[in-house]
């Protein structure tokens, strides 16, 4: 017989400055504070790794950040170009990486890696086509993502996007 531990993560302002939270999740003792980065900033989406020794998150001001919850060590991976509502990120099933999306300069998005251990970002689609919603597979041998070539940005009043019409 193994007994589980369910944790649960939130941000909290309580002490007058956000911080992550870590508590059981039957509510059960003190929660372990983790300070954060900005004082200005609202965190949000907070993302356990599979092996639960990670917790990666955005915040409104554009960053995607990990914390490593043992020694409370805070990584900005990545900083994006554009605001938008959510930001596409996932976890890789040996919770070694994280897959996100960036705007790019052109206004499409593509899809990243971040590698835990080098601490580096790869580009992995080109900037040809709008890509989003990447996710890994159980295995970790793929990984998974929209992409789009029929799209495009419609900032100057002009839809590059198509419809289908039957003739």
């Amino acid at each position: 017989f193994r007994r589980v531990l369910f944790r649960s993560a939130y941000f909290s302002d309580e002490s007058g400055e956000y911080a992550l939270h870590i508590k059981s999740q039957s509510g059960e003792g003190e929660a372990k504070k983790i300070p954060l980065a900005g004082k200005s900033a609202f965190y949000f989406d907070p993302k356990w790794s599979p092996d639960s020794k990670h917790i990666a998150f955005t915040d409104n001001q554009l960053n995607l950040f990990d914390v490593e919850i043992a020694s409370a060590k805070l990584t900005k991976v990545d900083t994006d170009y554009a605001y938008e509502l959510g930001r596409d990120f996932a976890w890789s099933g040996d919770s070694k990486w994280i897959t996100f999306v960036r705007f790019l300069p052109n206004r499409f998005h593509a899809v990243f890696v971040y590698s835990l251990d080098s601490g580096k970002s790869t580009q992995v689609t080109d900037s040809l086509s709008d890509s989003r919603h990447p996710v890994f597979d159980r295995d970790g041998q793929y990984l998974y993502f929209t992409a789009s070539t029929n799209s495009g940005p419609t900032i100057s009043g002009l839809d590059m996007t198509s419809d289908e019409h039957e003739v």
